[in-house]
């Protein structure tokens, strides 16, 4: 670790552009210089899985083990984890934000509902004023810019600022009061409470990780930074990275402005645009998108005025854009059936929100097409999928991985049909993984019998189902439609759903965006267009309940511009899709502010070129 001023190159990747492949080259170039070890670099990612397949990918390359790179590539908030020395015991839980929630009176909906439904956020008061301290923390705000925040809040429930309501006076400098019959919430004090609640009980939120790092100036004991996806990172972790900065040989930062999805947790692409680096490479190429589809995800974001222009040669001439105006989910499953039927390439269904993904499966899973959910709601992919072989082989009496027998013992751990606690199947089936010279547990080779010793109620395909614990009840349901319906021996990941920020980093040949919004959506571009002094088209005051949305903010713009990039040969933009949801006209989405032509006129002149500038 050195304290110079290191050489800071900046990498953009358009989608598609292999901006991954050449992280990993640029890591390899390092390891060929002299005396530079893994251990002396640091790749950072955004998420937890984009941090996963990098060291995948990495460790393929290097042909080592991905878990001797877990704390060389990892998510910023793992690193200041591993810095700051913390147990999982020290971060804040769902249980203590509702035991703060009860404490105060505010109302807080849990991550989890109903049944073992992971359901979307809602915009319950306790959870707004936590989101809220966390939004303020991520942008480096004071707790007096609260109002600040892109949330509308509601005025019979929160006290607004002075300068809002009239009711409020200056009590002194800094503090506002008000009647003293006023029983609305006063969400700074709100605020403060919560942190101070944090402090009282020894908690560390994830903001308040790279708070402490940074007022500790904790490094990482490397000589060698690369960030990717740096268009996702708050003001928050870019100050943790100025702090790193100094003490680096060489750093490397890689993103696309233009794929911004997390701007409602803070992320400010600005960061990536206004760095001051040494040298500037834009990939030239999509592997990923044809000409149709490319030069109408061009002009769906030329509408951003602070860009960099990425100038992308296609992967190939052709491609295909269609409208889907005003369907209903069951057309959208009877499209989707047809396309798996007609076509052997994969398909990627994409929503707004996680709730509209749920709408889909209810008319979905009884249709005979097993699918995978990209979001946490995983129907067919790691465990469950393990889970679902392990049964069948234990059918057939065939041998299974040790990784299929670990996902029994852990889906029946908790089940109610006696098969009782898997200790000694967890322990026998560690003394076999001990005793292989394979490190991939899904390639070593187990006797059915070692799990019919330890489990003798271990289910046949049509007590699957019913014996699964710590699964979502649609989990549930698709792995008894895969035993008892048409789904058994299919592919499962042919069809995939997911909302568009699961889909990020992913591709599929056939690709449906629903446009529909959320109100909790529109609340937020409403919030933004006026404090941004946005021209909104029309004459009514724009809301959360404003419906058709009559234009875009740049940050959903951006988001729409992740989800339509994902299609390798058609896109389909699905309109009024969800029932009871804010639709997003095609024509906003394409040209801002609606249109007098069709939706069919727009997206046929919108595969042709656009003019130069």
């Amino acid at each position: 670790m050195t304290d110079a001023n290191p050489q800071v190159v900046r990498l953009f990747g358009g989608p598609g552009s292999g901006k991954t492949t050449a992280l990993l080259d640029r890591v390899e170039e390092l390891l060929s210089e002299d005396e530079v070890d893994v251990r002396d670099i640091l790749v950072v990612s955004y998420t937890r899985a984009a941090a996963a397949e990098i060291r995948e990918r990495l460790a393929e390359r290097l042909d080592i083990n991905p878990r001797t790179l877990k704390g060389n590539v990892c998510t910023m908030h793992a690193k200041a984890y591993e810095l700051l020395n913390l147990s999982r015991g020290d971060v804040v839980g769902e249980s203590d934000k509702e035991e703060f929630c009860d404490d105060f009176g505010l109302d807080f909906e849990d991550e989890y509902e109903g049944s073992r439904r992971r359901s979307a956020r809602s915009t319950t008061l306790g959870n707004k004023v936590i989101a809220t301290s966390q939004w303020l923390q991520r942008t480096r705000r004071d707790v007096a810019d609260w109002y600040d925040v892109p949330f509308q809040w509601n005025e019979e429930e929160v006290r607004l600022p002075p300068e809002i309501d009239d009711n409020a006076q200056t009590g002194n400098k800094y503090t506002p009061t008000w009647p003293g019959d006023d029983d609305r919430l006063d969400v700074p004090e709100a605020i403060r409470a919560w942190r101070q609640h944090k402090g009282d009980n020894e908690l560390t939120g994830f903001a308040d990780m790279l708070e402490r790092v940074k007022q500790r100036s904790l490094l990482p004991n490397v000589d060698y930074l690369i960030i990717d996806e740096f268009q996702d990172i708050t003001t928050l972790q870019y100050d943790v990275y100025e702090e790193w900065k100094p003490h680096m040989t060489k750093i490397l930062i890689a993103g696309d402005d233009d794929q911004v999805v997390y701007a409602w947790q803070g992320a400010d692409p600005d960061l990536l645009l206004d760095e001051d680096v040494d040298v500037d490479e834009i990939l030239p190429n999509s592997y990923r998108l044809p000409s149709s589809i490319l030069n109408v995800v061009n002009r769906e974001v030329r509408h951003i005025d602070k860009r960099q222009e990425k100038d992308l040669n296609p992967r190939k001439e052709g491609g295909e854009v269609l409208p889907m105006l005003n369907p209903s989910m069951l057309d959208l499953v009877r499209e989707i059936r047809r396309t798996v039927d007609e076509d052997e390439g994969t398909v990627m269904v994409l929503f707004r929100a996680r709730y509209q993904m749920f709408q889909f499966m209810d008319e979905f899973i009884g249709e005979g097409i097993p699918f995978t959910c990209l979001t946490d709601q995983r129907m067919w992919t790691d465990r469950l999928t393990e889970y679902v072989r392990g049964v069948e082989a234990l059918d057939a009496d065939e041998p299974l991985s040790v990784l299929e027998g670990r996902r029994l013992a852990d889906m029946l751990a908790d089940s109610a049909f006696g098969t009782g606690e898997r200790d000694d199947l967890f322990d026998e089936l560690d003394d076999i993984d001990e005793a292989s010279e394979e490190e991939d547990l899904a390639e070593i080779q187990i006797d059915p019998d070692v799990i019919r010793d330890h489990a003798p109620f271990a289910p046949d395909p049509r007590a699957a189902a019913d014996m699964l614990r710590k699964v979502t009840n649609f989990q549930e349901r698709t792995v008894e439609a895969y035993f008892r319906g048409d789904y058994e021996g299919m592919a499962t990941d042919a069809v995939r759903l997911g909302t568009i920020h699961s889909a990020k980093g992913r591709e599929a040949d056939h690709v449906f965006v629903g446009t529909d919004l959320t109100e909790k959506v529109v609340e937020q571009m409403a919030a933004q267009a006026e404090q941004n002094d946005i021209h909104v088209p029309g004459d009514e005051e724009f809301t959360k309940h404003t419906d058709p949305i009559p234009t875009l903010t740049d940050n959903e713009r951006r988001v729409f511009y992740v989800g339509m990039s994902r299609a390798r040969e058609r896109l389909v933009l699905m309109e009024n899709l969800v029932d009871g949801a804010p639709t997003l006209p095609v024509d906003v989405l394409l040209e801002n502010e609606p249109q007098p032509d069709s939706p069919e006129e727009l997206l046929l002149e919108a595969q042709e070129p656009l003019p130069a500038p």
